[in-house]
This record gives C-alpha cells, sequence and structure tokens, in this order.
C-alpha cells in the first residue's frame, strides 16, 4: 500500500487555503488529500469528527495524519474513537490545542471533555507538533501544553503566526523535514 497524508484544516479554512496547496504539490499526486470540512465558519464538532473520520477510514503504517488549528483537536478526536486496535505512521499538528481557547469560546465544544493525549501516543508512532513564537489565534503556550501531553517534539517556527493565508502564510518549509522523516522511518 502506497503512503498517504491526510490534512485536517481549521476554523474558516478550506482544503485551497493557507499551506494545504503548497503541500500537496511537495508529494505525488494524489498522495495528500485535504478533505472540506463542513461549515468552517460555523464548525460543529460531530459534523467535523463524521466528516474526517471518514475521509481518513482506517489507519496503518502508510498512514499520516497532519491537523491545522481546530483541525488538530478533530483529528484527535477521530483517533480517540477508533476502535483499537491500530497503528498510525504519523501524526502532526500545526498550531494546535487541546484546552479552551478564551479568545474563542465558540469552538469550547472541541475541546471536552479532554482527550487521554498519553494513550493515544502510544499507538502512533511518529508524533510531532508545530507552533510559533508570535501566535496571536492559538497562543503559543496553549500548542506546548499539546506537544507535551501528546510527547511530541515542539519545533517553534519564528513569526509563524497562526499559518494563515491572510498573515502571508502559503507554505511551512519546516514541515517538509517532519513528514519526510516520517514517510522514510517504517515501523520496526
Amino acid at each position: 500500500m502506497a503512503p498517504r497524508i491526510i490534512v485536517a484544516h481549521g476554523y474558516n479554512a478550506a482544503p485551497d487555503r493557507h499551506w494545504f496547496p503548497w503541500l500537496t504539490e511537495q508529494f505525488a499526486p494524489g498522495m495528500v488529500r485535504v478533505p472540506a470540512l463542513p461549515n468552517s465558519t460555523a464548525p460543529e464538532r460531530e459534523p467535523w469528527v463524521e466528516t474526517l473520520s471518514a475521509a481518513i477510514g482506517e489507519v496503518d503504517d502508510e498512514t499520516i495524519l497532519i491537523g491545522h488549528s481546530l483541525g488538530s483537536i478533530t483529528t484527535l478526536r477521530v483517533l480517540e474513537r477508533m476502535p483499537r486496535p491500530w497503528r498510525l505512521r504519523g501524526l502532526i499538528l500545526v498550531a494546535g490545542f487541546v484546552s479552551a481557547l478564551p479568545n474563542l469560546p465558540q469552538l469550547s465544544a472541541f475541546t471536552a471533555p479532554p482527550i487521554d493525549l498519553r494513550a493515544l501516543a502510544d499507538t502512533i508512532t511518529h508524533r510531532a507538533v508545530l507552533g510559533s513564537d508570535n501566535d496571536t489565534t492559538v497562543a503559543p503556550p496553549f500548542t506546548a501544553e499539546l506537544a507535551h501531553e501528546l510527547d511530541a517534539p515542539l519545533t517553534i517556527v519564528p513569526g509563524g503566526g497562526h499559518f494563515v493565508d491572510r498573515l502571508g502564510c502559503y507554505s511551512i518549509p519546516e514541515l517538509l523535514p517532519v513528514v519526510n522523516g516520517m514517510l522514510e522511518t517504517r515501523v520496526p
């Protein structure tokens, strides 16, 4: 089976925005999929989890999941509900969070109840979190908390903001070595 990468976009986003088209162009045609999550301007947890779950299907040693912002917690919710046992090759969360954001109370339904990230970490071979030192949407401490709880290395991109096109982000070069490293490393 060929490797596949599935990207979950965030709040107020779409598959053709931000750095998603750039990431898709970095790999073989069809390898990267960015499903459209419903009503991204007024997201609801269950429709997002159901849509992403259908797009992902089963995970295995050939699957890498990437979540951006609200797509991160949505990806974690999908994994949390998957019947075990399963093993995922890689999980990369960009500007992610697992605690309620004071500046975005409308998204709090995505964060409660808490997710057992330690249990998830045991089933994911490679984990990584990317954040920025000047993100005003998901403040850096929220992304650091996610990395700590998931036992994942945290890469800080100086001046990356929230990694969105309205702030001029159309690529994340720091993401490529992380994805390529996961693609090159097979599960023993």
